[in-house]
């Protein structure tokens, strides 16, 4: 590898008199007397840019105190500012015979031969310039624009490894800045053979060289351009530790673990630059999301409600929501949602919108504004899940009657749909009981063509809402087909798995498996069911890392491959696994990762992430809200706490 240019006149970082840093070295008084003066008025000259006069001054000095080997060397760097080489190289070899110990002649002989050999490629040129170098260096080693100019060159030249040890032995050198070399080497590197190369050389630095502001701000920045978090962080740490009243560096750390999902870890640093910096929107906005990601929604509200309105964006108003929600405060997390509606473009609101509609409806009915709730709900006509809000409005309103006819209605309109059939069952269940709920479900049913399809699709959704002994019901009362479709198989395996028939859910997931090896969702389950059991965790590892191979960014195929490990006691190996499924749903609320995620930090011993992770999946309403109340509950008796 060779940068051209990089390595040209002025690379040296020097001043152009830089020989004139000092008067010239005691004589006999007259040529003294004479060099003194010269060198004061020599300086005064090239400050005021009149190069040429001081260029005959210097001559003229030197003519009555030719002995004077810092003039000499001052004069060369001047011609070599002017362009004459010849002068620059006749005028530093005179200095180096004269003082061979007067850094600053071979370094303009370095420069002469650098520039021979970037211009015309002389045969042996640019070893003559790295000799010049090591000698400019060997008499004066505290000179840092010496090494830096050396480092630069054979790293320039693709010499990497030379470059390094002449960095590491700059490095050593008592007074020199111990980051300086290696920032020369690392933005050479990163010129030229790009980021990795630079990471790469940064990573093996002694951590002892490595620990200055400056390289660690330039690691975290290349980690964070090449999209390893991971790493930006473990630099972003090391920053902390280095300056520790440092903000941003801290405000940084915590955005890059919300980004990899580690709330519990954004926490510290975030907190930390709040209280250095309080005024800054950004900080208060992370910190609050950290607050709400680990449940601590009551936490976060102060922060968002300081937020100015330009950073009220709809992101932000989501996180916003979320905390209000957590806080027990309903109605001010659907006035959030409300705002969130009028930020959006007209293509996400065509996206996005019934979604945050029907979002903002449950929060207006859980504050028990049910006219605003109905408003917002009847505005999806076609959604399923707007209908059953609007009808649990109307009965939460008194107004039951209304929304009986409603649901006649649309099952007049849509005989056939199985969401309505299942509305119409659930709605039967509860004021006669599931066999009530199971006639008129089969009523219905009766409507449809292809009953073992539709009763399938009715007992899917009577599971998706939280009534799976009435869709496994059904499903018994309807049969099972000779040759069943994989849709038919696949309600049968979802609503007796959630219904707790598992032997008769495994044998529907093993069917699906046997029609598709490839079937990942089928491989998930029946992996996760198995795992959750505590038996045949073997088998149950291997389905499930066939399914995170089939598709690896999936959060929930990570956490079951996780769970797996966890339970057939691999909680080490879990830990990665959880961390990245949390890291990847990270914006969606999935208290079932969280929760494992803390089983397996507690099993490892850290009973701190493992509360902050209970607390969190228990923030975002998990079905599983006993079982996590006792955990905490547990945890919180064994340390003493109330």
């Amino acid at each position: 590898m060779r940068v051209r240019g990089v390595v040209a006149a002025g690379l040296l970082g020097l001043s152009w008199f830089a020989a004139l840093a000092r008067p010239p070295a005691a004589r006999p008084s007259a040529d003294r007397a004479a060099s003194y003066l010269g060198y004061f008025e020599v300086r005064e000259l090239l400050s005021e840019g009149q190069n040429e006069q001081a260029r005959a001054r210097l001559e003229q000095v030197l003519e009555t105190d030719p002995g004077a080997a810092d003039l000499h060397a001052a004069l060369a760097r001047l011609c070599l500012k002017e362009g004459d080489v010849l002068c620059a190289e006749a005028r530093a070899r005179r200095a180096a015979e004269l003082a061979p110990d007067l850094a600053e002649a071979h370094r303009v002989l370095a420069e002469i031969h650098l520039q021979r050999h970037q211009r015309a490629a002389a045969p042996g040129a640019l070893d003559e310039a790295l000799k010049e170098f090591a000698a400019a260096a060997a008499v004066q080693p505290g000179d840092s624009g010496t090494w830096m100019a050396w480092v630069r060159t054979l790293a320039s030249e693709g010499r990497t490894a030379e470059a390094e040890d002449v960095a590491r032995r700059a490095a050593a050198v008592p007074g020199l800045d111990p980051s300086a070399p290696w920032m020369v080497l690392a933005r050479v590197l990163l010129a030229g053979e790009g980021a990795e190369a630079a990471i790469a050389l940064l990573d093996r630095i002694d951590p002892q060289q490595r620990s200055s502001p400056a390289l660690l701000e330039m690691l975290a920045d290349l980690k964070g351009g090449a999209g390893d978090l991971a790493g930006q962080a473990a630099a972003l740490e090391q920053l902390r530790r280095v300056r520790p009243d440092d903000g941003d560096a801290a405000h940084r750390l915590g955005a890059v673990r919300l980004e990899l999902g580690d709330f519990f870890g954004a926490l510290a640093p975030l907190q930390d630059a709040y209280a250095m910096r309080p005024g800054d929107p950004l900080v208060r906005r992370d910190l609050a999301r950290a607050l709400v990601r680990l449940g601590r929604g009551g936490e976060a509200l102060p922060l968002l409600r300081r937020l100015p309105p330009v950073h009220q964006t709809p992101h932000t108003l989501l996180l916003w929501a979320q905390a209000a929600e957590q806080a027990g405060l309903p109605a001010e997390a659907a006035e959030q949602l409300e705002t969130l509606l009028t930020k959006l473009s007209d293509a996400d609101l065509a996206t996005y919108g019934p979604s945050v509609r029907l979002q903002a409806a449950r929060s207006w009915l859980r504050a028990g504004r049910t006219e605003k709730a109905l408003a917002l709900a009847r505005a999806e006509k076609d959604d399923p899940a707007a209908l059953r809000l609007v009808l649990d409005a109307l009965d939460a309103a008194g107004r039951s009657a209304e929304a009986d006819a409603l649901l006649e209605a649309r099952r007049a309109a849509a005989p056939a749909s199985p969401a309505v059939i299942a509305l119409l069952a659930k709605r039967a269940a509860r004021i006669g009981g599931r066999a009530a709920g199971l006639d008129a479900a089969l009523a219905n049913l009766r409507r449809a063509e292809g009953k073992g399809a539709a009763a399938a699709e009715v007992a899917t959704w009577l599971t998706a809402w939280e009534a799976p002994q009435l869709g496994a019901s059904l499903l018994d009362a309807v049969g099972l087909s000779e040759n069943p479709s994989p849709q038919q198989l696949r309600a049968r395996a979802t609503t007796l798995h959630a219904a707790g028939r598992l032997g008769e859910a495994e044998a529907a997931f093993r069917r699906l498996i046997e029609l598709d090896p490839q079937d990942d969702a089928a491989l998930n389950d029946l992996g996760f069911l198995l795992a959750d059991e505590g038996r045949s965790l073997e088998e149950a590892v291997k389905m499930l890392e066939k399914a995170v191979q089939l598709r690896p960014e999936e959060p929930v195929y990570l956490d079951s491959l996780g769970w797996a490990l966890h339970r057939a006691g691999r909680s080490s190996e879990a830990l990665p696994l959880l961390q990245k499924a949390a890291q990847k749903a990270r914006e969606r609320e999935e208290p079932v990762i969280r929760e494992h995620l803390g089983d397996v930090y507690f099993a490892l011993g850290d009973a701190d992430r493992a509360q902050a992770e209970w607390q969190a999946a228990l923030a975002m309403g998990s079905a599983q809200d006993e079982r996590l109340r006792k955990k905490l509950d547990d945890l919180r008796a064994g340390r003493g706490e109330r």
